[in-house]
């Protein structure tokens, strides 16, 4: 089964989240050619002043913008609140009627 997504325009998170990763590969190229051969990509964000939780916070974010465009979805809350098991999206969809269960939804069976 082949699952089918639409694209949306590319939000500003996303937009950010691509800067941030050219910035990355950028950084790392400059200091390859310089002879250092081996990076984590913490230490790069960081000494981009970013790190793995401003990443986590930009994809949150580009996923929250992408589901609000969906025209089944009603609703959209993000928690921004760092607690554990907590969830960071909460998720209303439109009721459709006469739906049954083995109705394909966005090219997911259920």
């Amino acid at each position: 089964m082949e699952i089918k997504t639409v694209k949306a325009p590319i939000t500003d998170s996303e937009k950010e989240l691509l800067d941030i990763i050219s910035k990355t590969a950028d950084r790392i190229s400059t200091f390859a050619h310089l002879g250092q051969k081996d990076f984590t990509i913490e230490d790069v964000l960081n000494d981009l002043d970013c790190g793995f939780d401003d990443i986590h916070d930009l994809i949150r974010a580009s996923v929250a913008e992408i589901l609000k465009e969906k025209p089944d979805i009603s609703a959209v809350k993000v928690s921004d609140l760092d607690i554990p098991l907590q969830p960071d999206i909460s998720v209303t969809i439109e009721e459709i009627e006469d739906m049954t269960t083995d109705e394909e939804i966005s090219g997911l069976s259920f």
